[in-house]
Formats: C-alpha cells, structure tokens, sequence
C-alpha cells in the first residue's frame, strides 16, 4: 500500500515540477522570438506576400496587446523572417538556419504545399510545431510526423461539394474537362476531382497535366473547346488562373461551368483586371468573410484597412495559424517546443474558420469545403445551400 501512495506522490511531484518549470520559464523569458520562411519573390510570390503580410499583421496586433500571453504574464514578441524564392530546397536550408543558427523559439510556416512538405521535415526533425498554413495535399499528412499541424483543408475535403453540385445539377453538366498544373498540390487536388467526377455520373473528357507556372493556354484551351465539355476546371496556383480564364474566353471557350481554384479571391488581380470575362467563374471556398465565424469580418475589415486590398484565403490561413499558435502557447503555459506541440494535439482551438481540433496525423478533425463564384463582381458563396449567400449561375 505504502509503494502505491510513492508511486502516486513521486507522479504528483513530477507534474508540479513540471509546472512550476514552465512558470519559472515564463518569469525569466523576456522576448520570444518566432521564425519563418517565405516565397517573397518567385512563382509562388503572389501566394507567399499574402501569407507574409497576414503574418505582420498578426504581429503588429499582438504587438499592440503587450506580447503574447505565456502563463502570467505577456512577452513581447520578435520575428525573423526569409525569403524562400519560391524554392523547396531553399526553405530547407532557411528553416535548418532558423532553428540551429538563429535558435528562434517557435515558427510559422511558408507557403505552398511543396515548399511545406519540405519544410515540415526539417520541424519534424528538431521537434518544432509547426501550424503549416498552406498544405492541403494529402502525402504531407501520411507520413506519421508529430509536429505537424494543418489549417488548409485537404485536397479530398475541398473538392467534396462539388461531388453533391454536380449531381444535384447533372442534367446541366454531362461532360468535364480537367486541367492542373504540376505542383504537388494540384496533383492531389487533381487525384481527387476526377474521382468526384466519375462519382458524380458526368464523364470526364479530358485530364491533362500542364507545366508549373504556365503562361500561354491557348493551345490546350483550343483542344478542351474542340471537346466542347459542359464543365472545365482548372486546378493550378496563381497566376496561372489569370491566363488560362483570359485564353479560354479568346479562343471562344464558352462552358456552361468554368472553374479555376484559385482566382476569384484574389480581388484585384482577377475580377478588377479581368473584368467581365471574370463573371460567373467558379473557385474553390477556402476561406470567406461571410461566413459565421467570430472575428472573420474583423479581420477582413482590417486586413483590407491596412492594405488596401481584401484578403485572399492565403492571408487568411496565414492569420488562422498565427491563431492556432498563439492560443496553444497560452493553453500550454509556455513557449516550450514539446509542451506547445502537446497541447496542440489534445486542445480546440477557434479561429476566423470555425473551431479546430487534431487528430493523430495533426489534420483538423472539424472540415467543411465550399463553392464560390463571381456575380456582378463580387466572390459569393453559392454552395451548398446552407452556407450560400447566393444561387449558383451558368455561363450559358
């Protein structure tokens, strides 16, 4: 009985130390400092300032708040950044610098699933959380890592309500035609749409592979018209989006539905400066202010105010895993890597999309996927019906 009551007070004292350590740390931390890599300058360029500028901006406001909340009290906080030139094997090196040569505390993520993929090994390698704010493919989550945390949603989730879409309008789309870029993203999102597709009853016309950053589409656009789908979709990053839209309506390719993942949400770039030919395009949801969820209006309302530009779902996400991480260093009493990532795994979290918790694989257990499209120049949600703002429209 005696070796019983040991056992549970040596278990006690063990769990006191280990709070009275995390609050000793606490009082003896004066700054912490947070690292991250970014395409700043690059094909994913347009991608990685969204995510940069989302970062400062969360910055700035903890900034603002005294520091982040560490158990008492509040420690200011320091960043270090880099750009990765849109180069997988540069943010490597960069995040290998961050946590061995300028010993940051804690980091953020870059963009891009590939640029993560990458990434992700190196603070699954030295036990850094790391809340990856673009990852959507699937492979990154299938490789039994325990320091890696989505906010993207996978793939397979974002093309989901486009499975009940077309089925519930099948007697308009009887034939798709699939095109994506070679990025591992898009590959994935890829896998999963044509699945979606012959799911869905429609059949799929085409399913074609186009090089990263492409520029000219006129070719393939001629040979997914000559086809005459009833339905494209375009599965690539920006700015590519931006060309292929262009092209299709030069070479007099007229769909009923026509689809680019990303796009719509960049504002500027693609309603402003494609004008009407803009209208009616349909785009993964992502993100979107409208939707129910505390602070999301807020935080489009300042993102806008300090930018002068709305923010794109890559801000968005950029902000959600600054959120994230923010609240698992205050659940967690600490800016210690092992006692964040722990309560990472085994707390909820809530963000500007909704509440968040992990599985074993680090993959928000909490997914819900939406459709967008442009309508007299504003993105508005049009699918499904309970979150939609507004009644999907057909090009013809």
């Amino acid at each position: 009985m005696r070796s019983k009551h040991f056992v549970f007070f040596g278990i006690m004292a063990v769990f006191f130390l280990a709070l009275l350590a995390g609050a000793v740390q606490a009082a003896d931390k004066k700054e912490v400092t947070l690292g991250y890599s970014v395409s700043l300058t690059g094909k994913f360029s347009p991608e990685g300032n969204e995510t940069h500028r989302a970062y400062q901006m969360w910055l700035e406001q903890t900034a603002k708040a005294g520091g982040l909340q560490v158990g008492s009290q509040r420690i200011p906080v320091k960043a270090i950044h880099y750009d990765d030139e849109s180069d997988p094997s540069m943010s490597v090196k960069l995040y290998e610098k961050l946590i061995t040569g300028d010993k940051v505390d804690l980091i953020l993520s870059p963009w891009s699933s590939a640029n993560n993929f990458a990434a992700s090994a190196v603070a699954e390698k030295y036990h850094y959380p790391i809340v990856m704010s673009a990852a959507a493919a699937n492979n990154i989550f299938e490789r039994g890592f325990k320091y890696i945390f989505e906010t993207t949603q996978l793939a397979s989730t974002l093309v989901e309500p486009w499975l009940s879409f077309l089925k519930a309008y099948s007697k308009e789309i009887k034939t798709v035609a699939v095109l994506y870029e070679n990025h591992l993203f898009a590959l994935s999102l890829n896998e999963a749409m044509t699945k979606v597709v012959q799911e869905s009853g429609a059949k799929l016309v085409l399913d074609e592979k186009y090089p990263i950053a492409s520029k000219d589409f006129t070719g393939i656009m001629l040979k997914v018209k000559g086809l005459n789908p009833d339905a494209v979709f375009v599965l690539s990053l920006m700015p590519a989006p931006l060309y292929a839209t262009r092209h299709a309506n030069e070479v007099g390719l007229k769909p009923k539905l026509f689809m680019v993942n990303f796009g719509p949400m960049y504002r500027e770039e693609f309603i402003v400066g494609l004008g009407d030919i803009s209208e009616k395009v349909y785009e993964t949801g992502f993100w979107h202010p409208y939707l129910p969820f505390a602070g999301a209006k807020e935080f489009a309302r300042d993102y806008e105010a300090k930018y002068k530009r709305p923010p794109t779902t890559d801000a968005a996400y950029a902000y959600i895993a600054c959120q994230i991480l923010e609240q698992g260093i205050k659940k967690a009493g600490s800016t210690d890597k092992e006692r964040v990532a722990a309560t990472l795994h085994k707390d909820k979290f809530e963000t500007i999309l909704g509440p968040y918790e992990y599985d074993e694989r680090g993959v928000n257990k909490i997914q819900r996927g939406f459709i967008c499209q442009v309508q007299k120049k504003e993105r508005v949600i049009v699918w499904p019906s309970d979150l939609a703002n507004a009644k999907p429209e057909f090009m013809r």
